[in-house]
């Protein structure tokens, strides 16, 4: 170990960080860094590509930026330099320290060899930020030397993950009475067996770097609305809903709801303190969106909350965080909503998981990052700096195959993967404004006098450039099977658009979703039916159920939402920015164009084509149409193993720029 150093001016107390003594409001952003075509532990490794990132960082007026794991050594390098270069706002750090799950059945070993793995993880991570590691490679990790000492800007460590609540009960099942008095750190007595875990965890950390290198730091773990230590009156646990909707007639089958119980078992950092003198001090983070789980929607005092802003579901969960914990700062350790095609959840003020422009998001994630602070927390990060193709949403990771192919496309289906304020498109993207400039060199798929068709992928979309008569309608082939519209052409689509108005219907049993309920009127669900293959229709809506039917513990019955996916919106892509909702244009002389996300023709990878069908996705050579009064016409795209992509700042780098700097 190196000589000891006197520890950094850092404390979380009084309800917020303390560098030198004085207040620091967090402002900052989560920095996930697998580009197109990577998974995140494929990290760059180019000390200029981390220097421009937080160069942008630092420049938008953020101060502080999170990591969730080591990353090379170069961002440290990277980071350093950043802060030597700007000694009056440098940027703070908020270091990970990741963990999976134990691997036993049950997942709630988190004892013995695991724990043990657990801290070493966490020891080299010190060893890292000191400047103080040398890593050999290893599959999953970062490796290499590290030698920039970044511990005096590191403001924070967050410990784990967004844990899964099942293995939060079963290790305090395993481990009753289990408690925690260090060193350095405690569980209060009435904490449950996970948190004074999780107090060794830090204390133990902690005494590392106190006895390795005489510094200290705040300390906390990565947390979730889904432990959190409040209590949510609508949110009932999978098998209380089950009890209830039995209790009344309902038939419930084992399997009917595919989430977590978001109320069951409590994490709560209030409960994790350090002892009298301990020059270590204790946050509470979570990572705490505005629109899930429901409870955010459905409890009442959040309903009646009114914010900075107006009426804020949100901001009223805020409040009830900053209650319960007292003087314990919190940071807001992951915000924001995505700007995506897909809507993968609905929330009450609109600040939906997805289905936003560009510049809607912008708008709500600069409301959201004001409501934190306007509800006297410590702190916010925003979520995220890229987007990252890699990543998978609930209600549409089943429809991407196969998965290890996922990062190789964009699907704008997929709320996960728009979260950033770092655009990632595809190379050359077509900008929707019905201007036939960009279609110059793509060849006609179809002309004739007075109209044409040309089409062009890439990999987003599916784009179609049209002249002639409105509305377009146009049958789509993808996989053997299909309503029968013309002699020798079945199809599994059928688009129809116009000036009014655009359409996308599925064939009725290549539609991957069905109408059941639970035997009592009001009790429709949409059931997802797994692969499926064409049938002779009809053709149906696309529907989607974000948010399904919810039983409150006071059998309440909460309604589902549902929207059509295949309801095609006219609009236009502004200059320098993407309305991802957009999904046809009117141009000059009577143009259309039309883009498609992959997913909503159930191509489930475009890089190898591979489409939808039961018992498993087939390989496609391409797309079949039939437009009316014409043959049948073929289109075929160069596959790809390495997508070409383009970098682009989005309208929410500019917001965020202004609400912390004033720069518009």
């Amino acid at each position: 170990p190196k000589a000891r150093k006197a520890p950094p001016p850092f404390r979380a107390e009084r309800g917020t960080f303390l560098v030198e003594g004085k207040p620091l409001k967090v402002r900052g952003v989560n920095l996930g860094v697998a580009l197109p075509g990577r998974f995140p532990a494929e990290f760059p490794e180019a000390l200029w590509l981390y220097r421009a990132w937080l160069e942008l960082l630092g420049h938008m007026g953020a101060n502080a930026v999170r990591v969730y794991t080591l990353l090379p050594p170069a961002f440290y390098q990277a980071l350093l330099g950043h802060n030597r270069t700007y000694p009056e706002r440098p940027l703070y750090l908020f270091q990970g320290v990741w963990t999976e799950l134990p691997e036993e059945e049950g997942y709630g070993d988190w004892e013995g060899p695991f724990l043990e793995k657990f801290l070493l993880e966490g020891r080299e991570v010190l060893d890292a930020l000191h400047g103080n590691l040398r890593r050999p490679p290893r599959p999953g990790h970062a490796h290499g030397d590290y030698i920039a000492d970044v511990s005096p800007w590191t403001l924070g460590l967050l410990v784990g993950r967004e844990f899964e609540p099942y293995s939060v009960a079963a290790y305090n099942e395993r481990h009753p009475g289990r408690a925690y008095r260090g060193r350095f750190i405690q569980a209060l007595p009435e904490a449950n067996p996970f948190e004074a875990y999780l107090a060794e965890v830090l204390d133990r950390l902690a005494q590392y770097e106190w006895e390795a290198y005489g510094t200290a730091r705040p300390l906390s773990v990565s947390n979730w609305p889904t432990l959190d230590p409040l209590h949510h009156p609508t949110e009932s646990t999978r098998g209380e809903e089950k009890a209830l909707r039995k209790a009344r007639g309902e038939r419930v089958p084992e399997e009917a709801i595919r989430e977590y119980n978001n109320d069951q078992v409590s994490l709560d950092m209030a409960k994790i303190r350090p002892l009298p003198g301990s020059p270590f001090t204790t946050f509470a983070n979570y990572h705490a969106y505005p629109y899930y789980p429901d409870f955010m929607n459905l409890d009442p005092t959040y309903r009646q909350a009114v914010g900075p802003f107006g009426p804020s579901n949100y901001f009223g969960y805020l409040q009830d965080l900053k209650d319960h914990h007292g003087d314990q700062p919190i940071l807001i350790g992951e915000t924001g909503v995505p700007s995506s095609r897909g809507l993968a959840h609905f929330q009450a003020q609109g600040f939906h998981h997805g289905g936003h422009s560009e510049e809607a998001q912008a708008a709500i994630d600069a409301r959201l990052v004001q409501e934190v602070e306007a509800a006297g927390l410590a702190g916010v990060l925003v979520f995220a700096f890229l987007d990252e193709w890699f990543k998978k949403n609930w209600l549409f990771m089943d429809l991407e195959y196969p998965s290890e192919r996922d990062p190789l496309w964009h699907n704008l289906l997929d709320a996960e993967e728009n979260y950033g304020l770092l655009a990632a498109t595809a190379k050359g993207a077509f900008r929707l404004d019905g201007n036939p400039e960009e279609w110059e060199k793509v060849p006609f798929l179809f002309r004739e006098e007075g109209r044409f068709l040309k089409a062009h992928a890439d990999p987003e979309y599916l784009w179609l450039l049209y002249r002639g008569p409105l509305p377009l309608r146009v049958y789509l082939d993808t996989v053997p099977g299909g309503v029968r519209v013309a002699e020798g052409f079945a199809a599994e689509f059928a688009l129809e658009v116009g000036p009014e108005g655009g359409r996308l219907l599925v064939e009725k049993g290549y539609y991957p979703y069905e109408e059941l309920s639970h035997g009592l009127p009001g009790t429709e669900f949409l059931h997802f039916r797994g692969f499926t293959k064409p049938s002779e229709g009809p053709f149906v809506p696309f529907v989607l159920e974000p948010n399904r039917r919810r039983t409150g513990r006071d059998g309440t019955d909460y309604p589902r939402h549902t929207y059509e996916l295949g309801a095609l919106k006219r609009g236009e892509d502004p200059e320098g920015a993407r309305d991802p909702t957009a999904d046809y244009a009117l141009g000059p002389e009577g143009l259309l164009e039309v883009r498609l996300p992959w997913g909503m023709l159930l191509i489930s990878d475009p890089s190898r084509p591979t489409a939808w069908y039961a018992p498993e996705p087939i390989p496609t050579e391409g797309l079949n149409f039939l437009l009316e009064g014409a043959a049948p016409l073929r289109f075929a795209w160069t596959p790809w193993e390495a997508p070409a992509f383009s970098l682009r700042l989005k309208p929410l780098y500019f917001r965020l720029r202004e609400v912390w700097r004033g720069v518009p």
